[in-house]
């Protein structure tokens, strides 16, 4: 019986080491993870493709090791690779996730019957943004009744002045959100002319606020006009912007015209539907 005892205990200690073991086997594989996806954080935060040694540098990592993560974010579509010069960058599975992200919130959801109905409304294509971590992004798009062969699709990130959805987000989000955009944007403007001084900023939210509406002509695409409107939350914070774009030429983008007396009652729609009482 002692010789039993012992042995069972000398079992149980076994088994407590095993476990010991496999638990520090899990962890070690956990934090396996969150290492390599340093290097997604990077691809995130870089404004342009990288190479591998700036990569690795920059996660902290021998290239080696950071070679051996991007092989296998390669084969799931987390990492794309460049042909030509093999730097790296955030691959369409990375987008997928993304969007997936966004398109669960309500306002994707609610917004989509919206969109199409203005679409077909006003002739012009709709389009929904949200704000991501790079500025403002569209999450959805339905065309209107003439063809814009622009390259403004699912995913695309906006510029915050020379854009009237942009306008919007800087008129309405807090200054420190974005001002991380503004500043990339001031050391590569997309059209002369464009103010990014404060007092030019400024007269953009002023009157921006003070219509409910922005409006760009020609800034990012020649030849097109942009229209676009605030989506608020039930304590008013912004959640959206509703943008209808169309050719210059063709579009009633008068504030007072058609087309913005459509948009900005679908942006209230839209916002009372997610909560916003206009009192």
């Amino acid at each position: 019986m002692a010789r039993q005892a012992k042995r069972s205990t000398s079992e149980g200690g076994s088994n407590l080491t095993d476990l010991g073991a496999a638990r520090e086997a899990s962890q070690r594989s956990i934090q396996s993870v969150e290492f390599g996806f340093r290097l997604i954080r990077c691809l995130e935060e870089s404004p342009e493709p990288l190479s591998l040694k700036d990569l690795s540098a920059r996660a902290g990592m021998a290239a080696s090791k950071a070679h051996l993560y991007l092989v296998s974010f390669r084969r799931v579509g987390l990492v794309a690779q460049e042909e030509g010069s093999g730097r790296y960058s955030l691959g369409p599975y990375a987008l997928q996730l993304g969007l997936a992200t966004l398109r669960r919130l309500d306002v994707g959801r609610l917004a989509r019957p919206i969109l199409q109905e203005l679409a077909a409304n006003t002739g012009e294509a709709g389009y929904l943004a949200l704000w991501g971590n790079r500025g403002p992004c569209i999450i959805s798009q339905v065309d209107g009744s003439r063809p814009i062969p622009m390259a403004l699709q699912v995913g695309y990130v906006l510029p915050l002045v020379g854009t009237a959805t942009g306008r919007i987000f800087l008129s309405y989000l807090a200054r420190k959100m974005t001002n991380a955009v503004l500043e990339e944007e001031r050391a590569r403007p997309i059209a002369s002319g464009l103010r990014y001084d404060e007092a030019g900023l400024e007269t953009i939210i002023a009157e921006t606020r003070a219509r409910g509406l922005s409006r760009t002509d020609g800034l990012l695409n020649i030849g097109f006009t942009a229209l676009s409107a605030p989506v608020l939350r039930h304590d008013g914070a912004l959640a959206a912007a509703i943008t209808l774009i169309g050719p210059s030429n063709g579009m009633d983008a008068s504030f007072t015209g058609t087309c913005a007396k459509k948009l900005r009652s679908s942006a209230e729609i839209l916002s009372a539907q997610m909560g916003w009482d206009q009192g």
